[in-house]
């Protein structure tokens, strides 16, 4: 597939920023015409931006779809497997405390993504986006994917053509060694448009 790269510039609302656009050409499949926005979010600075930004053309384009998306850090390998034992009783024991530990983490992953999805449900609802056009999507941290196969996976899912992210969102990512999710995005990205916000 051709792709096409193109450099944009853009201030998002309240303070100077650039979104770095890399353009690919895309095919819609069956006649629709929606746009379809996955737009990540979490709990930066940068993804404030973001929602500022998509927030002030959402209600000014003809029809367009959100697609919040949180991407969850998976679990800490301390909390993966027990080790084992040599006794089952001891066994079972241990199974048993590493699974109510992993839904310990969970929920509060999940109180963490529900809080920080209603915050952007609320950004684009009070900029005039009708609550029928916001659609949620949370990873699961029970997922080996890498996270920027996630996001990718994510769009192709919910028929985004263009993927919005902040610049220095998602730190955690950087952790893992990964680089940062933008440049694994911008390199990745086929058949998408990927709007990075600065």
């Amino acid at each position: 597939m051709k792709t096409d790269r193109a450099v944009t510039r853009a201030k998002s609302s309240g303070s100077a920023g650039r979104a770095r656009k890399a353009v690919t050409k895309n095919k819609r499949s069956g006649g629709d015409h929606r746009i379809n926005l996955l737009v990540v979010v979490d709990v930066t600075e940068a993804s404030k931006r973001v929602l500022q930004y998509v927030s002030r053309f959402a209600t000014r384009c003809d029809g367009p779809e959100f697609h919040l998306a949180y991407i969850t850090s998976h679990l800490p390998p301390g909390l993966m497997e027990t080790g084992g034992a040599e006794l089952p009783e001891r066994e079972a024991q241990l199974e048993s405390t590493l699974w109510r530990e992993q839904r310990g983490w969970m929920a509060v992953e999940d109180k963490k993504a529900r809080t920080v999805l209603r915050a952007a449900q609320r950004t684009l609802q009070r900029a005039g986006l009708a609550a029928s056009r916001i659609h949620i999507c949370v990873s699961s941290p029970l997922d080996a994917r890498r996270a920027v196969d996630e996001v990718l996976l994510l769009a192709q899912d919910q028929r985004c053509g263009t993927i919005v992210v902040g610049h220095r969102a998602h730190s955690w990512f950087r952790g893992l060694g990964s680089g940062d999710l933008t440049d694994q995005l911008l390199r990745r990205a086929k058949g998408n448009a990927v709007w990075v916000i600065d």
